[in-house]
């Protein structure tokens, strides 16, 4: 047989289809010895490829309820994971490449470490049962909306990018024992939970983050909690105000490796050892610059008094500041029910006006009539001998008293206008309230943004000062040598 040119083009041609056919890739999983069913080489790039990605269970095994992937890259699940998998508890994904992830809200467990997972989603509309989250080694910078996770019992977060926090992003998780946030870039931690427990929570990790102050007074939410783990930070004091009744199940307190001063770290012991803490490190320091207590180091910077001062008035100002907002919103609040309360009597208001109005104009055109009548000998108007005029109900209409009940309607209308007016105006000073209560709480977010703005960058002058300090030490030793 003989292939011309025609013949190549036309096997190029099918082969092309055979590809673009293929292109829908299908995997079948193995049930390995642990119990999961394992996809192996999966390999997906793209949004298109995620969609045309095929996942199917074993025929043997049709109730898989535990997947793994290995020796796979994913830029994402396949899209159709879930759906082929309808009893799945427990998904891992380690070391995919993966930039997102969404949960199903039947999955119980999911393990997705050493990732690139910067953002993590949820079905609207519903409350996934997931029980157990680790994302430790990924990207993330926001957790926000992890909040919707309420059945967590476990969630790690380790070795991520999260800078500031607010511990109000785990109010709901009731059942919530241990929270890993270990290894991130953790500056401030605060909390807007109130007066809200999580009694379930019993271990959290905040080591090996940038905090260089913290107040204490935000784990009273956690009344269980029974280790904390605050080494390598940069903490030079905390406060601890009524350590002993707010966490009395508190056993272990890591403190190594942080900037203490030896005044700040000798209270804090002591206030934990009321507690009942008797371990306060994982191992004890051999070569420190000052002095240690209880195996911990710390430095007698003298300077230290006038930093503590300092952190303490920030925070007296803060207080007094979050109390000041809740009076305003207090008030504004009380000043949306007037307002309404003011909208609804208005509204009543125009409309007996408009009920008055017609009452008047149609007394007024019966009054007309009656003065427009003529008698029939004197040709006059209103003369003895005529018939007097009847009003819609058969009776005879009386001059006098229709000019009285005018007279009254409009006392009635001049009075009810004088409470419209009233109204109106007290409507205007309710606004110009809303308006200055609105300039109020941007003056307060404008503070707020410069208390933070002030901490950090008495955070910034304590790292100067003990960098001068260490320079002043050096100089100092090089003086002694020679």
């Amino acid at each position: 047989m003989h292939f011309g040119l025609a013949d190549a083009s036309l096997w190029i041609v099918v082969i092309a289809v055979r590809l673009q056919l293929c292109s829908c890739s299908k995997y079948t999983c193995t049930i390995g010895t642990d119990g999961f069913c394992i996809f192996q080489g999966v390999h997906i790039e793209s949004l298109e490829q995620a969609q045309d990605a095929q996942l199917e269970p074993p025929a043997a095994a049709a109730d898989v309820t535990r997947v793994k992937f290995r020796d796979s890259s994913m830029y994402q699940l396949p899209l159709g994971l879930y759906g082929a998998f309808h009893h799945l508890q427990e998904l891992r994904v380690w070391w995919m490449h993966l930039h997102s992830i969404h949960v199903d809200a039947r999955l119980l467990t999911l393990d997705a470490e050493k990732n690139r997972i910067s953002s993590i989603t949820a079905d609207s509309g519903t409350v996934p049962q997931l029980r157990k989250l680790e994302l430790n080694q990924n990207r993330l910078r926001n957790i926000d909306n992890i909040s919707v996770f309420e059945h967590l019992e476990v969630l790690e977060l380790a070795h991520n990018d999260l800078r500031t926090l607010d511990l109000c992003v785990f109010q709901r998780m009731s059942k919530l024992r241990l929270l890993d946030l270990s290894s991130n870039n953790i500056g401030l931690v605060h909390s807007s939970i109130g007066q809200q427990k999580l009694a379930a929570l019993t271990v959290l990790y905040l080591n090996d983050n940038r905090l260089t102050y913290l107040d204490l007074g935000i784990l009273r939410s956690f009344p269980a909690l029974e280790k904390v783990h605050l080494a390598n930070n940069a903490l030079v004091y905390v406060d601890h105000d009524s350590l002993p009744t707010m966490l009395p199940r508190l056993r272990i307190f890591h403190l190594q490796t942080n900037d203490w001063h030896c005044e700040a770290l000798s209270e804090l012991i002591a206030q934990l050892r009321k507690t009942g803490v008797q371990d306060f490190k994982t191992f004890s320091a051999f070569n420190c610059k000052d002095r240690t207590i209880e195996g911990v180091c710390c430095t007698e910077n003298k300077p230290f008094a006038l930093v503590r001062k300092s952190n303490q008035y920030f925070a007296n100002y803060a207080n007094e500041l979050n109390g000041h907002t809740r009076h305003l919103m207090r008030e504004l609040q009380h000043t949306r029910h007037e307002m309404a309360r003011i909208a609804t009597n208005d509204n009543f208001t125009q409309s007996s006006l408009q009920n008055l109005g017609d009452e008047v104009e149609e007394l007024r055109n019966q009054l007309t009539d009656v003065m427009a009548s003529t008698d029939p000998v004197t040709s006059r108007p209103g003369g003895p001998n005529r018939t007097p005029p009847t009003n819609g109900a058969g009776g005879v209409l009386d001059p006098e008293r229709l000019t009285a009940e005018v007279a009254k309607l409009r006392r009635d209308f001049q009075k009810v206008n004088g409470e419209n007016q009233t109204l109106r105006q007290q409507l205007r000073q309710y606004d110009k309230m809303r308006q200055e209560l609105d300039a109020l709480r941007t003056d307060t977010n404008e503070t707020k943004l410069s208390f933070q703005l002030m901490k950090e960058e008495n955070a910034q002058l304590r790292q100067d000062l003990s960098r001068l300090e260490q320079k002043y030490q050096q100089l100092f030793s090089r003086g002694a040598v020679a």
